[in-house]
């Protein structure tokens, strides 16, 4: 899963994600539940889009179990960071190098 820029939090799309990353990792919603020391139908609810009273430890403590971070950072309006553009270069030469290509000098 790569990275998402979010500029709102939108708690149906972390809970998507919440599920997708879930599955990917082969847990079940109890296993995420006693992870994060809170109940089945919390993990099912915030899955599902409804946890409108969701405190915001047990969001980050429910992405952390199923290997997801948050970050929050200034915001640069969509623009990629010296970081992305330094993890898509690596992507980009270990591609290369697998069909042969030469790397590029720098």
């Amino acid at each position: 899963m790569g990275v998402a820029y979010m500029s709102q939090i939108d708690l149906v799309e972390l809970g998507i994600r919440v599920k997708e990353a879930r599955r990917e990792r082969g847990l079940t919603q109890g296993q995420v539940a006693v992870m994060i020391g809170s109940s089945r139908s919390r993990v099912i609810a915030f899955e599902n889009g409804y946890a409108p009273d969701i405190s915001i430890n047990t969001v980050i403590h429910m992405l952390n179990a199923v290997g997801l971070d948050f970050r929050l950072s200034t915001f640069n309006d969509g623009c990629p960071t010296l970081d992305d553009l330094q993890a898509e270069q690596a992507e980009e030469d270990a591609r290369n190098a697998r069909r042969g290509l030469p790397q590029p000098r720098w």
